[in-house]
């Protein structure tokens, strides 16, 4: 009975001394060694970066649709006169979602984006001193293959087709008093990652690539977008001033143009 004591009093403490360690370990993870690699790769070797938790990322704790995942950054006032954006998902096949180039001061941004599977989701803003402040939030995937599944499966549900390339786009003010453009293009966003259920075949990969918002006055923004955004993406650009109502173009990667 002693040891039967001894044994449940070891197999009590070592549990709770290595939750303790996982707890640190993951409290430590969002930047460890495979941030660093991530940050190498898309910000550059020689780049400097700081954590910046006054950038928020609005996204939910847990997703079910994971080829469907709607997330906002909040950008604070300080970084409002960034030039460039990228929002980045650890653990996707296709790590890079988005590149935003606004040339107008935003208050925030939004869209629709893919999860393979549970990872921290980044988004990274140069400042004006080039350096690249990063926001990072963990999210759980329950139903795994955002990227490798078929968003709509023809052999369980019914897949309206839509047209390809239609656009619809909104601007109005909101109750902050920030003036947002609300965009949205029918398009598959084929990941090249997903088997078609009726021929077995690889759907390859086909997507938006570019998407530029401009007026008579100039450029407001641009992106640069990849097979990470959901089918028929929604973008979210929340400028602080209001603007002409503007011109939209965007492009794929068959060389195909869209325009409204």
């Amino acid at each position: 009975m002693l040891i039967f004591k001894k044994v449940n009093f070891y197999i009590i403490t070592f549990s709770i001394l290595y939750f303790l360690f996982s707890l640190n370990s993951y409290s430590n993870d969002a930047y460890g060694d495979k941030f660093l690699f991530i940050k190498d790769q898309y910000l550059g070797k020689d780049k400097t970066y700081l954590k910046n938790s006054s950038i928020k990322i609005i996204i939910q704790d847990e997703v079910e649709e994971a080829h469907e995942v709607s997330m906002v950054v909040k950008i604070p006032n300080k970084l409002k006169n960034t030039n460039k954006i990228l929002i980045l998902v650890d653990n996707n096949p296709i790590q890079l979602v988005t590149k935003i180039f606004p040339q107008k001061p935003l208050k925030s941004v939004g869209f629709n984006i893919r999860m393979e599977q549970d990872s921290y989701v980044r988004a990274i803003i140069l400042d004006e001193n080039n350096i690249w402040n990063v926001a990072s939030k963990k999210v759980i995937v329950k139903s795994p293959g955002g990227c490798s599944l078929p968003g709509c499966d023809p052999t369980k549900e019914i897949c309206e087709p839509s047209k390809l390339g239609k656009i619809v786009m909104h601007k109005y003010k909101r109750s902050s008093g920030n003036w947002r453009l609300k965009f949205k293009i029918n398009h598959p966003m084929d990941t090249g990652l997903v088997t078609d259920p009726n021929s077995g075949k690889i759907i390859p990969e086909y997507h938006v690539n570019w998407i530029y918002f401009e007026n008579s006055k100039g450029e407001l923004a641009k992106a640069q977008t990849f097979g990470a955004l959901s089918a028929n993406p929604t973008f979210i650009l929340d400028f602080y001033e209001d603007f002409m109502e503007p011109d939209v173009k965007a492009t794929d990667t068959k060389g195909i143009s869209y325009t409204l």
